[in-house]
């Protein structure tokens, strides 16, 4: 067995008890919260009778360890339970709005990742010009402005004002892909927001460092051109350690959404969440957990067998050699 195949089965160990230990905790979470969790999914005015046949159908009345058994048997079978506030299973109102969310954070995560990486490298190779001190600020000042406000500004300003943009509502792609655009612009533009800057600014970091290395000074005494020392050696060994910082960004590509999903009036994942909570629907919140848990472990997971084929001391020191 080779370093590679060690590094990625190894990754996917860990992986696979990260997520075991994140369905342990979306369990235990809504099992110790304070109060009576199913008198506050069917109401405070339903009778004992009805909590009690309730507390029945959800296993609820059975030992905790009993619970959690059943609990990851139904999800190995694909099964996620049922909402009771909504009257529908979790499956189904999952299957109709991951969808909805995917059309707005893959865009939102190829921008910054394609924009970021391009902004990044123009700061780096045009150090100290203005071009390089108005995207330093940008990306400096981003992290520090709410999502929701800069949304709140923009639904005024494009959307009541100029009237070029829709402000609320969402169309899927595959009924009319144009009014997806119009609708979709806003809210991808604000999710890509953050994680574009958080890119942009370890490229910029990682450029610098890289082009004042010795072999950078080296392929210039050799006559290599200006260009492929920029973008060929020096472009290439810094995006190494920003695969890390893409991983770090879809957390923050789901929180994005979350907010955006609600100003946008738009049913996704991140509207579900929201109104879940709102709405104390422990059962819909438990396997919200359990599937962003999984999508950033994933995530992590793709980016970390990238990082060990693109870095083989990466892959070799997992290996311990």
């Amino acid at each position: 067995m080779n370093s590679l195949t060690r590094y990625i089965l190894k990754r996917i160990l860990i992986a696979f008890f990260i997520i075991v230990l994140a369905g342990v905790f979306a369990f235990c979470v809504i099992r110790f919260v304070p109060g009576d969790p199913v008198r506050a999914m069917i109401g405070s005015d339903a009778d004992e009778a009805a909590v009690e046949a309730a507390r029945r159908s959800l296993n609820l009345d059975k030992p905790l360890f009993t619970q959690m058994q059943l609990w990851f048997g139904n999800i190995l079978n694909g099964n996620l339970g049922r909402s009771l506030v909504l009257n529908d299973s979790i499956n189904r109102i999952f299957a109709a709005r991951i969808p909805t969310t995917l059309s707005l954070s893959i865009p939102a995560f190829t921008i910054a990742i394609v924009f970021g990486i391009f902004f990044g490298t123009i700061c780096a190779t045009h150090r100290g010009s203005l071009i390089d001190q108005v995207l330093t600020v940008y990306i400096a000042g981003t992290n520090g402005v709410p999502i929701f406000w800069l949304a709140i500004l923009l639904m005024n300003l494009l959307g009541t004002k100029l009237g070029w943009l829709p402000v609320i509502g969402y169309v899927k792609p595959s009924e009319d892909l144009w009014q997806w655009f119009l609708h979709a612009i806003m809210p991808v533009a604000l999710i890509s927001l953050q994680p574009l800057a958080a890119v942009a600014r370890q490229v910029r970091t990682n450029m610098l460092e890289v082009i004042s290395q010795d072999y950078i000074r080296t392929a210039r005494a050799y006559g290599v051109s200006e260009t492929r020392i920029k973008y060929e050696y020096a472009l290439r060994n810094a995006l190494i350690p920003v695969i890390t910082v893409v991983g770090l960004q879809v957390p923050t590509i789901i929180g994005g959404s979350m907010l955006i999903e609600v100003c946008f009036s738009i049913a996704g994942m991140g509207r579900l969440i929201m109104t879940s909570v709102s709405n104390t629907d422990y059962l819909v919140i438990q396997a919200l957990v359990l599937f962003i848990s999984v999508v950033v472990v994933l995530c992590n997971l793709l980016l970390d067998i990238v990082y060990g084929l693109i870095d083989p001391r990466i892959r070799l020191s997992s290996g311990g050699k």
